[in-house]
């Protein structure tokens, strides 16, 4: 599974990624490759008070409007 579209619900607060236009919810936790550029570099969502991701020894919150590519 390469290049999904990651996005946030508000109302449900929680990510998805769309899969052949199905809604697929991830959890804190999961583990999925996130894009930058042409990279795809491994990292884990978790939730503290907001959402973040962990890549290698680094931190980075998720913006809830924009989205994100990942593959699984």
């Amino acid at each position: 599974m390469k290049g999904k579209r990651m996005f946030y619900d508000p109302e449900e607060e929680q990510w998805y990624v769309d899969i052949q236009g199905r809604k697929y919810g991830l959890h804190c936790g999961e583990t999925i490759y996130f894009y930058i550029g042409r990279n795809a570099i491994p990292c884990r969502l978790e939730l503290s008070y907001k959402w973040y991701v962990i890549m290698g020894e680094m931190r980075f919150d998720l913006r809830e409007k924009d989205q994100y590519t990942v593959s699984f």
